[in-house]
Formats: structure tokens, sequence, C-alpha cells
């Protein structure tokens, strides 16, 4: 019997050609320190260091990596794009969102028992849509099932017998598109960050009323900290899943500390607090966009959390679950588009007219801007000469000019870093710019002034063109306060300083010779050559890998958990009686 060819296939040969090629080794590194990116950026380019004397010395060049490349993660969220970097994203916001609600990554332990809710917020109803829904016992239920089944002024039926389930294509669809309130839907989506900035400011307040004090004396007990992440439903609409904390006010140099407030302020306190804010609270439509109001949908779910270890955890996974997901869900678009584009995009009818809503309302803000323009702006002053290391009392003079006036400068060193932002404070040997970048006067080459700031954009201007694919949504998936918990760049200084461990450890001697060298020594030239793999065969091999990598996780995973089991299984029994010595 003949052995089947099992090369004959194009992209088998070209996996096993990739398999076979003496720097695989090599590439395969690159797939990991991409974390195995799906759509990863191709540089080129090269390293250098310099002495401190202005000289420089090559040390890496992407010459001698495979194909002449390297490879960086795209570090997309969205898990429609990029599975690998949108689970790492994922993770982040795990870490981020659970620690603000049982302590952890410098959190405090204790804040698990500071009263929290968990929220759901929705909006209105802008016209019936066809639905999936489900009864007390999880019995799938009819769509709209009316018996004198109403027809609307467009000839159209109100009402649907059906039993849609949860993949069904037609779910979020108008049951009248010519009934179904597009303007008001991409407008609600758009004033929605404004929406939700008032409901955090009369939170507060209907505390105070609860509580029988005034605003100003719950202000100096009681902070509201969150953290809310934005979901986009089928019907094409944004709705908000919320955790709210609350947090005893500390003094201004003791922001950072979380306390737990006074026992008076209970999470049932909060409950109906969050109740009465989201009833009552409303936002002003601009006159450009036809003026009215707008508030929050009916629907309403607050959830008390207790100080339960498994509760919390689950919350926080539900929340990150989210953070991966855009407008997807609801059949849109990953991408800007322009107007000439609408037509042309393959979407279905529902998601274009949301579409041609967004460019026709920004058309008309466009329109009411250019008949009433903003006057403007005062001529800018002479910006002042640049100074240079060559005369130390200029350069001196320089810099408490700079502070006086408040004046955006650039700074540039004898190592070839530039910074740029206003000098905040001067320091033993030199400077703090407000960027956080502290400069030693020993190491300015020159100061100049800041390169000027394009014009401010009028506030009139809702971007609903540039946010068209979202539906009008502006906001970020995610966004906290300040204090409920750690930031995404706090998570990513970490994982980077742990990367910087293991080179100093494990790495070969370029590697170990480049990070004990300080960050400015370090010049790195790359230029962008494109995205993505550049065969199939790669494509698929990165696929294989980062699902190997991410079974070992979950097998890790899974193993951590069993050991954390069996110690909190040891410390439960009860230990057995010893006989005393006589």
């Amino acid at each position: 019997m003949t052995a089947p060819a099992v090369l004959d296939d194009p992209l088998t040969q070209a996996v096993v050609e990739r398999l076979t090629r003496p720097d695989y080794p090599a590439f395969e590194a690159q797939l990991r320190s991409s974390g195995y990116c799906a759509q990863p950026v191709r540089l080129q380019g090269r390293v250098e260091v310099c002495d401190g004397h202005g000289h420089r010395r090559q040390v890496w060049t992407t010459d001698s990596e495979p194909d002449g490349l390297l490879r960086k993660a795209c570090g997309n969220r969205r898990e429609a794009v990029c599975g690998p970097c949108a689970e790492r994203y994922r993770g982040d916001a795990w870490q981020l969102i659970v620690a603000g609600l049982r302590g952890g990554k410098g959190i405090p332990e204790s804040v698990i028992g500071h009263p929290a809710v968990f929220a759901t917020l929705t909006a209105p109803g802008f016209g019936p849509v066809h639905a999936h829904l489900l009864g007390p016992d999880g019995t799938p239920l009819r769509c709209r099932p009316r018996r004198d089944r109403p027809v609307c002024q467009h000839g159209n039926a109100l009402s649907c017998s059906r039993i849609h389930g949860p993949d069904d294509p037609c779910l979020g669809e108008p049951l009248c598109p010519d009934c179904f309130d597009y303007d008001g839907a991409v407008i609600w989506n758009n004033l929605l960050g404004e929406l939700w900035r008032r409901t955090m400011i009369h939170l507060p307040r209907r505390m105070a009323k609860l509580a029988g004090m005034t605003q100003k004396r719950l202000h100096e007990l009681v902070r509201v900290s969150y953290v809310k992440v934005a979901e986009y439903q089928h019907r094409g609409l944004v709705h908000l899943h919320a955790l709210v904390r609350l947090d005893k006010r500390m003094p201004a140099y003791r922001a950072d500390e979380l306390r737990a407030p006074a026992k008076r302020f209970t999470v049932q306190v909060l409950e109906h607090a969050l109740r009465a804010a989201v009833a009552h609270v409303s936002v002003k439509v601009p006159d450009e966009l036809g003026a009215g109001t707008i508030g929050w949908g009916k629907q309403l779910d607050v959830e008390q959390l207790c100080t339960d270890e498994q509760q919390r955890p689950r919350r926080a996974g539900y929340l990150a679950k989210y953070t991966t997901k855009s407008t997807e869900q609801a059949g849109g678009l990953l991408r800007r588009i322009t107007h000439a584009e609408v037509e042309h995009v393959s979407v279905s009818e529902h998601n274009r007219r949301y579409l041609k809503t967004g460019f026709t309302l920004d058309d008309r803000v466009t329109a009411a801007i250019a008949a009433d323009p903003l006057p403007a702006p005062p001529p800018s002053p002479p910006r002042p000469a640049p100074a240079t290391f060559e005369d130390p009392n200029d350069l001196a003079l320089r810099i408490a000019r700079a502070m006086s006036t408040d004046e955006r400068v650039t700074v540039r060193t004898h190592l070839g870093a530039e910074y740029v932002g206003r000098i905040v404070r001067r320091t033993p040997d030199g400077f703090m710019l407000d960027t956080g970048a502290v400069v030693a006067v020993a190491e300015v080459r020159a100061i100049t002034a800041a390169p000027l700031q394009p014009p401010k954009r009028d506030k009139r201007d809702r971007r609903l063109a540039a946010c068209a694919h979202t539906y009008g949504h502006r906001g970020h998936c995610l966004t906290k306060s300040r204090h409920y918990s750690v930031r995404f760049k706090d998570l990513r200084q970490a994982r980077e300083q742990h990367v910087h461990e293991q080179l100093l450890t494990n790495g070969d001697q370029t590697q170990r010779d480049l990070a004990e060298l300080a960050p400015e020594q370090r010049i790195g030239s790359f230029e962008f050559v494109g995205v993505g793999h550049l065969t199939t065969a790669d494509a698929l091999l990165a696929a294989q890998a980062a699902a190997r990598a991410r079974e070992h996780r979950e097998l890790a995973r899974q193993a951590l958990y069993d050991h954390h089991n069996r110690r909190r299984e040891d410390r439960c029994e009860t230990p057995q009686d010893h006989p005393r010595p006589a």
C-alpha cells in the first residue's frame, strides 16, 4: 500500500518549511515574547548604546532575526481582533477590578469590608425590538406575543410570536425600522458619559438626605469609588455594569489610604441612594441635537456584595469579560469609517441606519457650529530664545522663567533623551516636570519652547462622525475613579519589572548587558513595516502555540486552586488529642 502524500497541501509544506529552518528557535522566541499575538506589529531597526560622551555603538539589529523583523504584540483589547492580546488585557482588568473588592496589588485586604454594590444600568426604550426572553425557571418565552396583533402607522406588525434563540441574527432588530428612534438612540449613547457623571454627583446628595445630614458634612465623611464597564446590547444601545464602593474620606495628605466608612453608612444606604439617584438624574440634550433631556431606563438591577470570598471575584470576572467586547455583539464594526463607506460595509440594515444617523447628526452639529463660531483666541506671546549648557547662568534663568510662567518646554539631554512638559518644582540637582520626569541640570543640553499645541476642539462638537462605528458612544469600555484600585499602568510596570529581572537572571550575555544599562543609555531606532504574520503558516503556528500556552495556564491555575483548597481543608480539620505524658 502506498503511503498518502501528506505534504501535498501547500499549508502543510509551508509549516514544515518553517519548522525545519535553522532560525526556528529564534522565531518561536519572538512569538513567545509577543504573547503569540495574532496580529503582530512588524518592525525593523536597531538598538544602540551611548557611552555618555555622544558616541554610539550598535549592539543589536533586526538583520540577524528571522525574516529580518521584530514582532511586537499589537495590544488590541478586542477579542474579535486578537485573542491573545485580549486575554492579557482581560487578565489585567480582572486584577484591577478584584483588587478594589478584596485587596491586593497594593490595596489593603480590609477593603473587603467596605460597603459595595454591583449595579446594572440600562438604556430606555427607543422602539420595540426582537428579544431573547426567558421565564423565571429558564424556559424560553415568545418574543412579543399580542392577541390583537397591533400594526404601526407604517403597516408593520408590532407583535412577534416566535421564540428566538440566543444566537438568532434578528435579535435587536426593530419590529418597525421607521418607528425606531435612531436619533434618540445615538444621542443617548453619545451622552452616556455625562449621564454617569451626573449620577455620581447625585449619589452623595441622596446619601446625605438618607443619613439626615448636609452634603458638606457627608463629603467630609464618605468618598464614593467605582469601576464601570460598558456592554453593547443587541439593539445597539450601551448599558453599564458598575461596582460602587464607599470609603472613608481621608485628609488630602493621606488621600491614598483606604479606610472603611462609619458604620451608619451601610450597604443598604448605598443601594437606596443609588436607586434614587438613577431614578431622578437627567442630562440636557444640546440644542444642536434637538434639545430635551435623557435619563436611565426602567430596568435597574442592584446587588449588595457581602464579604464572601467567592462572590466578589465572580463579579470581577463578569466585568472583565466585557472589557474585550465591542460593537461586534450588536453586529457592528471594529474600525472607524467614512461617510462614503457606509453603503459598502457588510452590516445589517439596522446597523447601517445607526451609521447613517451618526453622520447625519454630525453634519447638523457642524452646521450649527459654523453658524455660531467661537471667538478667535488671542495671539500667542513671543517665544523665549533657547538656552544651552554652554551658558549655565542663562540655563538657570530659563528654568526659573519657565516655572514662573507655567510654560511648556522641551528639554534635551546629552544622552539624546527628550522631555516635553511644564517644570513644576526644583530638586537638589535639577528639576521635575509635570509628567513625572526628573532631570539633573548637569544632564541638560538645551531647553527650548515646546511645539505649539493645536487649537482646542469646540466643546459643542460631539465627535459623532468619528464615533459612528460605535453608534455614538465616546467613552472607553472600562473606567474607574482615582482611588478605587490600581491602574493599568501599575500592572504593566510590574510586568515590565518582572521581565527585566528575568533578563538579568536567565538572559544571554547581550540581554544582560542591555538590561543593566540605564534607559537613557539604550537608544532604539525602529520603523514600521506592517501588521500581521507574513504567511498563513506563521499564523497557524502562532495560534497553535497560543492554544498550548492557554491550556498550560489553565492547568497551572487549577493546580494552584486545588492546592489552596487542600490547605484550607487541612486547617479546618479537628486536631487529634494526644495523650499527655505521665
